[in-house]
């Protein structure tokens, strides 16, 4: 449980930003009718890069947050590997399960 509530403490430094960029991903594809079904590709992409990112932001700039969690019995690879792992299953969900519904519409 412990562990538990310092992945998603460490989830909330950067949520904001990630869920952002689902939305907006989202949003466009959505808005996009029956061609967002090829926006995906460039969408996932995107996605991967932006996560690539927040990874290198935020162990350029917080690394000393990981003595925290450290000390808690969590390791790097502990906080990194849920996280991004339970990011990127949001995103792809949400964006093909949109993709797939507009596809569907036309009749």
């Amino acid at each position: 449980m412990k562990t538990l509530r310092s992945i998603l403490t460490f989830y909330k430094s950067f949520a904001f930003v990630s869920i952002l960029i689902t939305l907006a991903s989202v949003a466009i594809v959505y808005l996009s009718g029956s061609k967002g079904v090829f926006m995906i590709q460039g969408f996932f992409w995107f996605k991967i890069f932006s996560l690539a990112a927040i990874f290198y932001i935020n162990n350029t700039y917080k690394k000393d947050e990981y003595y925290y969690y450290k000390n808690l019995g969590v390791s790097k690879l502990m906080l990194w590997i849920p996280t991004l792992a339970f990011d990127l299953t949001l995103f792809l969900v949400t964006i093909i399960t949109i993709a797939i519904h507009n596809y569907e519409a036309l009749p």
